[in-house]
């Protein structure tokens, strides 16, 4: 299920849908407060089209790639250990597969592994998120690591 996201209660923001990429085991906490800063500090509204479960059978597979065809950007929220997720690898592939753009969001002062092949980074300040969900998709063609 899809949720939807406000700042502060402004109607005119504009939207994005966001698909976020994590390792759903050790890192959920970070999808539920990107989301929750998103309506503090975020001048978008987002609709989160990540899945509910980690389940990684077909059915899922399909299920994720279709959320992710409706999908303006998939947001990896980098972790300790997410460049070893199997799950967010599949993810991946599967955003690749319909074309999706890819950005990783590193924490402040962190330098964690990236998943898979993608290289496009954007530090976790909200003025650069902002910045990269203007158009997600010539952010993940420029060169990697913003704010740094």
């Amino acid at each position: 299920m899809a949720e939807q996201r406000k700042h502060n209660g402004e109607k005119n923001k504009a939207s994005r849908s966001v698909f976020l990429s994590f390792e759903f085991e050790k890192d959920a906490g970070k999808r539920k407060a990107f989301l929750h800063q998103a309506c503090l500090h975020s001048d978008f509204v987002l609709q989160d089209k990540s899945l509910p479960a980690a389940e990684h059978d077909d059915k899922w597979r399909k299920e994720a790639k279709e959320r992710m065809k409706g999908s303006d950007v998939v947001i990896v929220l980098l972790g300790r250990d997410t460049h070893n997720a199997p799950g967010v690898l599949d993810e991946l592939s599967l955003a690749g597969e319909v074309d999706c753009p890819v950005i990783q969001l590193m924490p402040q002062g962190q330098n964690y592994g990236l998943a898979g092949k993608y290289r496009a980074v954007c530090e976790y300040k909200w003025t650069l998120v902002d910045q990269m969900m203007r158009d997600p998709a010539v952010f993940a063609r420029s060169p990697a690591n913003r704010g740094k």
